[in-house]
């Protein structure tokens, strides 16, 4: 369904607002994983915002539904459309000329589209494969782009967030054509964007500043708001895997990604389990199967009795491992912020956390009650679960008092700072 026509208007009014949010990455951002909470939570925030008349998710086409709980929530002013994909004889041509504009813009500044008959070649294919989508893509005011990786030219203002660049300080794993693609398209999408967004001031200074070298008045810094709601599970409370002792394991669901540094709870593991007449357990769950390093780490380090590598498990069983978990430990290396150390405290789970900037940002409310380690160091987190041992019931009371102030800052507040930025785009310059 499209916008309708008394929604499609070329010049915005200053008060009210049509957003468009893209949600198509390849498959949907879905409003209970990974940067779809964001986009829930934000679109409930932006709901309550005067200024915002209206607002358009768009889906993968086919996978609608997913996000028919967010439509749910406001059928008058929020829409969603499936990205429909272009005729199968276009749509081979079209990403090759756009691999190749992507790889000349980088090169000698000057896109494909203004060369001669390849460029109108190149506007041809455009006119064809936006053709269907003309009507909503043109039928809002800007587009809010939660994620950087998208191949998808717009005639209206973005704004583009970067949660962070990840995979460019670690690159292990990932073949070096696809990194190469991969920045020319951040270098693309940032170049187009009117303002180029973040949710940590390390993020902001070592990856936008830093990395992209982006201009200070083009980027903002937007921090987020804990999620309203951690969902619970309509299931029965689950019983633990066997073998798996309730109240002495530690826990990390995290994909298993190399910054992640899961080996660190490895390392660490025969220093914390020396002298303990009842031995320590770490758990793992994650989508992917296990790194033949890690799986070679346990082996020569024996200790397969201990380790618990679980794959992906339903929100009962997660909800079940946080409740009966020593701790959930957070070891990574890089990232703008952590969602499980959020999850967690929400059910009543103590933390230990890599001492990073984007983390002690993060947890910044919980002051001394908030237990970091270093990331690099075996010795560092075994202090800190030991830390932790000692009064664990003390140290969560202070966790879990830090974590009602982090809820202070609400997602209201977050969608204001969001309209203030979208308002200053729209802003006619005299």
């Amino acid at each position: 369904m499209a916008l309708s026509q008394s929604h499609r208007t070329m010049t915005p009014q200053l008060d009210k607002i049509k957003l468009g949010i893209w949600c198509d990455y390849g498959v949907t951002l879905e409003p209970t994983e990974g940067i779809g909470v964001f986009v829930a939570n934000l679109v409930e925030g932006l709901l309550g915002q005067p200024s915002m008349e209206k607002i358009l998710l768009v889906s993968k086409e086919g996978q609608e539904q997913l996000l028919e709980p967010l439509r749910l929530l406001a059928p008058d002013r929020i829409e969603v459309i499936g990205n429909s994909k272009p005729p199968f004889y276009l749509r081979k041509p079209w990403k090759t000329l756009r691999q190749a504009d992507r790889r000349r813009i980088e090169r000698t500044g000057t896109s494909i589209r203004d060369q001669g008959p390849l460029g109108w070649t190149y506007r041809w294919f455009e006119r064809r494969v936006n053709h269907s989508k003309a009507s909503w893509l043109e039928g809002v005011d800007l587009w809010l782009l939660p994620y950087v990786g998208l191949d998808q030219e717009f005639n209206k203002p973005t704004v583009v967030i970067v949660h962070d660049l990840v995979t460019y300080h670690f690159s292990d794993g990932t073949p070096p054509e696809k990194l190469d693609s991969f920045k020319r398209l951040v270098n693309q999408v940032t170049d187009r964007a009117k303002i180029v967004a973040c949710m940590s001031d390390f993020i902001l200074h070592k990856d936008l500043h830093g990395t992209l070298g982006l201009a200070s008045d083009r980027t903002r810094m937007v921090r987020p708001a804990v999620p309203r709601d951690f969902r619970r599970s309509s299931e029965p409370p689950s019983m633990l895997p066997e073998g798996i002792p309730a109240g002495r394991y530690l826990l990390y669901p995290a994909a298993f990604r190399n910054y992640k540094n899961h080996q660190l709870l490895l390392r660490a593991l025969p220093s914390i389990n020396r002298d303990q007449p009842v031995p320590w357990h770490v758990v793992f769950t994650g989508i992917k199967q296990t790194p033949p390093d890690l799986l070679d780490l346990i082996k020569d380090l024996q200790l397969e009795p201990w380790v618990h590598v679980l794959g992906k498990v339903s929100r009962g069983e997660l909800e079940s491992l946080y409740r009966h978990a020593f701790a959930t430990a957070v070891p990574s290396l890089y990232e703008q912020g952590s969602f499980p150390l959020m999850e967690a405290l929400s059910f009543g789970c103590p933390i230990l956390s890599s001492d990073i900037p984007s983390l002690r940002e993060q947890l910044a409310a919980m002051g001394p009650d908030a237990i970091y380690f270093d990331p690099h160091s075996e010795s560092d987190f075994a202090r800190a679960v030991f830390e932790l041992n000692q009064d664990r019931s003390g140290k969560l009371a202070g966790q879990l008092a830090g974590f009602q102030r982090m809820k202070q800052r609400t997602w209201t507040d977050v969608a204001g700072e969001w309209c203030k930025i979208f308002h200053a785009i729209l802003e006619p310059t005299v």
